[in-house]
């Protein structure tokens, strides 16, 4: 480029006031003449005395981006560290299954799932037996309790108290059938354990309510989840989840719950058309055997009879009539 010639003599001297005291200057460029000089081969201005503070400023950059570049040097360092002791493992653990594959069969279980007929009769926990309060609604009638006290008869004495609470001003017939069915003495052992449920009639609609703490009112609800208490602290030959086939029979309990309380007619038709090709032409849910499902399918059944009626077949009829005519219903 071209040159220009300096605006300002530097060569000026400026008398300075001695009225105040003098500092030591803060940039070497502005008082050093030779920082203007020009170079006479490039036109360039020459380099001046280096500033102490952009020294110590790059220093402290430096320091700062060798401080980061360690840092993150070490954190690279412990990742490449746990990802080579994750490797180890892993491939420990593919030696391992490799192994395992290779090797003969576990041994069983000590407490192995069981079918239906092999189950026994085993004494009753007097522990779990726990008196309740089961809620149910007179347009709902809990079918479950009168089968299972009257199959568990030489096993478990279910003595069913039953009371109407103010919301309910009168029974139906049906409610008023089952009520002297079910607090029917029957012909019990006194010496069998006993479980003491209150009944009470009361405006819950499909959901039967379970209490077993009046303190802290935790009701179990649904009459499917009171089936599956009762199993498990009733006789041991009517505990499905000892059988081998517990998922089926819970989602078979599922449908059931499902039936009662679905308020639309399309879905029960669906969930009763899903229950019958569970079914299939089977005596029953559990094959020869009356099992948990037959009679949580039969009460629910009975319950919703109003609106599925014409969608339960005769096979479906003929379970109903089997479970109806053993359990007394």
């Amino acid at each position: 480029m071209y040159r220009l010639k300096p605006v300002m003599n530097q060569d000026v001297v400026c008398e300075l006031p001695t009225c105040m005291y003098t500092l030591k200057p803060v940039c070497a460029y502005s008082h050093d003449p030779k920082a203007f000089s020009a170079d006479g081969a490039t036109g360039l201005a020459a380099a001046g005395p280096v500033d102490p503070m952009s020294i110590e400023i790059d220093n402290l950059l430096q320091k700062a981006e060798n401080d980061e570049l360690r840092m993150l040097a070490e954190r690279q360092q412990r990742v490449l560290q746990q990802l080579a002791e994750l490797k180890k493992e892993i491939m420990a653990m593919r030696t391992e299954l490799k192994l395992n594959a290779n090797a003969p069969p576990a041994a069983q279980p000590s407490t192995p799932l069981k079918s239906k007929a092999q189950l026994k009769a085993e004494p009753i926990n007097l522990t779990c037996l726990q008196d309740f309060v089961v809620n149910a609604s007179p347009e709902y009638v809990p079918y479950s309790l009168l089968a299972l006290k009257n199959l568990w008869k030489d096993r478990l004495n279910l003595q069913v108290e039953c009371f109407t609470h103010s919301t309910v001003p009168k029974l139906s017939e049906e409610a008023l059938a089952f009520q002297n069915a079910v607090t029917a003495s029957g012909t019990a052992a006194a010496n069998l354990p006993r479980i003491k449920v209150t009944l009470i009639w009361k405006n819950v609609g499909a959901y039967t309510e379970m209490i077993t703490s009046p303190t802290s009112y935790v009701p179990i609800c649904g009459e499917v989840n009171i089936l599956r208490y009762l199993s498990r602290c009733g006789p041991s030959e009517f505990n499905y989840e000892q059988q081998d086939n517990v998922d089926e029979v819970d989602s078979i309990l599922d449908a059931c719950y499902l039936l009662l309380n679905k308020q639309n007619v399309k879905q029960r038709q669906q969930i009763l058309r899903t229950l019958g090709a569970k079914l299939g032409k089977a005596a029953g849910f559990g094959g020869a055997d009356l099992s948990l499902c037959d009679i949580a399918f039969t009460s629910a059944v009975k319950q919703v009879q109003r609106t599925v009626a014409k969608d339960v077949n005769p096979n479906m009829h003929k379970c109903m009539g089997r479970v109806a005519a053993l359990a007394g219903l």
